[in-house]
């Protein structure tokens, strides 16, 4: 038997029938006749849907109608009866409203929202957007942008680590990015093994800040509020790090590099400052047996450099320096070659490397793992470190290289080049990207590793019909991502997504480059092992 058509009745006494629908019933109590659909609301079998305008008149007063209204103010004190069942937004005196059990949903028709408690409430409103209007003369904001791994602190929000009120779950991924609060306009940022490093260019006495993983020491000595004498393992928010400056106010900060558990700050005046982790030599200074790294107050300040030190980058337990003169100098690990420095042995003072970067004029060094890269002004590639993944295969089948080697790819002249644990990517000057080695390189899961560089197409990196002259102008690594700025200041990500480190709001690898959604231009990125930091000017 077809169930009965549905009346509609509106505030303006139209009417119409819906035809056959599901039926919504509405039991009326017994023994009151007021405040809900008129005298009549009592019959048995008055079944209505929706919110209720204004007094439905003769049409409540039927038997069994079925009545399509929004109700506001007019269910009374009969709605907090058990039994009663209906539909639709309800403004006025509802009663308690977990007296009204909600079943047989019509085709069409929405669930009745139930009221939102005090978290999600302040839930909505701390991921509600800021509207503000900008004048002509706003000047375009810098900010800081942060995703991957929480747990040890890397990210720099506390309240991810130890939340801050009680409706707050404690974060252990924020796969997209994230907003960091900083006072300053951050220039330089580096990841290292969960732990961050970031930078300004002002002439404060307070200069870099560190957040995460610091059992070595690699963020310096951060003194605990509890015990003045103890310091912290792991810092959950940007903690200033104190340099041993010999004018604090005149001195700038120009960048910073991390490896696995130490760390490197450039200056423009007062040269190069280490700190962490020293056990082969790549902090620059001896080796002292035995010596305990955790809660240390040292940090070191290198001076073996013919020149000006230009350019500092941290390999995984290397260190690599280029002066303004155009030279390489490295210290540290060197069992497979890394420091390039014709042998195999740790280095624990920084040495000017030679083989065929000598009388080179070196533009840029690149390294995060055990292998390493240097592009010359006249768009040479050179390469040195571990080949276990085929990363100098083009030249050596060994796969330990002590010394710079020429890599004589054609692939135009190279701009800027990047070096991970297993695979390495460039740039040239026509802005297109190549990559080799093992792993995700970017050009989908059939290629998996290769000794020569492959291009990836460049419409994955924004260039299109509409937008031709798009073209990269950097690329970054960490130890299994890849990520890539175009000129509009677009970042585009690919690679292993170890905790959420690419930012693309996932957590399945990523087997070609993914433009990931940032609030503004991107400047520059850094990668680290299971989490990255953006460097970002707003759009207005």
């Amino acid at each position: 038997m077809a169930p009965a058509p549905l009346l509609l009745a509106g505030g303006r006494g139209w009417q119409r029938l819906l035809g056959p629908q599901a039926e919504l019933l509405v039991l009326g109590p017994r023994g009151s006749r007021r405040g809900l659909l008129g005298s009549q609301v009592a019959q048995k079998g008055l079944q209505v849907l929706g919110p209720q305008r204004g007094s439905v008149g003769s049409l409540a007063a039927q038997k069994g109608p079925k009545v399509l209204l929004p109700q506001r103010g007019l269910l009374g004190s009969q709605v907090a009866q058990r039994e009663l069942q209906t539909l639709g937004p309800q403004r006025g005196s509802l009663g308690p409203q977990r007296e009204l059990p909600l079943q047989g949903l019509s085709r069409g028709f929405a669930k009745v929202a139930r009221p939102r408690s005090s978290r999600e409430v302040r839930e909505a409103e701390d991921s509600a957007p800021v509207f503000q209007y900008v004048g002509e003369r706003s000047k375009r904001k810098d900010r800081v942008f942060v995703w991957g791994f929480c747990n040890a602190g890397a990210l720099g929000i506390p309240s991810f680590v130890k939340p801050d009120a009680g409706w707050k779950k404690r974060r252990r991924i924020q796969p997209t990015p994230y907003r960091l609060d900083t006072a300053e306009k951050i220039s330089s940022a580096a990841c290292g093994y969960g732990f961050t490093l970031i930078s300004s260019k002002t002439t404060d006495i307070t200069k870099v800040w560190g957040m995460g993983l610091n059992k070595d020491s690699q963020l310096g000595f951060q003194r605990s509020r509890k015990d003045q004498t103890k310091g912290y393992e792991y810092v959950l928010e940007p903690s200033p790090i104190p340099l041993p400056l010999d004018a604090p106010q005149e001195t700038r900060i120009l960048q910073v590099s991390c490896g696995r558990a130490h760390s490197l700050i450039l200056t423009d005046k007062e040269g190069v400052f280490s700190m962490g982790n020293n056990s082969y030599g790549q902090c620059g200074r001896k080796v002292t047996e035995g010596e305990m790294y955790s809660e240390s107050h040292l940090i070191h300040r290198l001076r073996e450099f013919d020149g000006r030190v230009v350019q500092i980058v941290c390999g995984q337990d290397h260190s690599l320096f280029r002066t303004e003169r155009g030279e390489v100098y490295s210290c540290g690990w060197g069992a497979d070659g890394q420091t390039g420095l014709g042998h195999y042995n740790i280095t624990s003072a920084p040495t000017k490397l030679g083989g065929d970067v000598a009388g080179v004029n070196i533009i840029q060094v690149a390294t995060y793992g055990d292998s390493c890269l240097a592009v010359s002004d006249e768009g040479d590639l050179f390469g040195w470190g571990n080949s276990e993944y085929m990363q100098l295969a083009s030249i050596t089948e060994t796969t330990q290289v002590n010394v710079p080697r020429h890599l004589p790819f054609e692939i135009g002249k190279v701009k800027d080049a990047a070096c991970g644990g297993t695979g390495s990517a460039v740039v040239n000057e026509e802005g297109h990207v190549f990559v080799w080695g093992y792993g995700i390189l970017g050009k989908g899961p059939n290629l998996m590793e290769t000794a020569t560089p492959e291009m990836i197409p460049p419409t994955l990196f924004g260039s299109t019909d509409f937008s031709p002259d798009t073209r990269v102008s950097r690329v970054r690594c960490g130890l299994g991502q890849f990520a890539a700025l175009n000129d509009r200041g677009e970042l585009f990500v690919w690679g292993k997504n170890i905790r959420g480190c690419l930012g693309i709001g996932r957590m399945e690898d990523q087997y070609f480059p993914w433009r990931v959604t940032i609030p503004g231009e991107v400047v520059d990125v850094a990668c680290g092992v299971d989490h990255m930091v953006t460097l970002v000017k707003s759009f207005v």
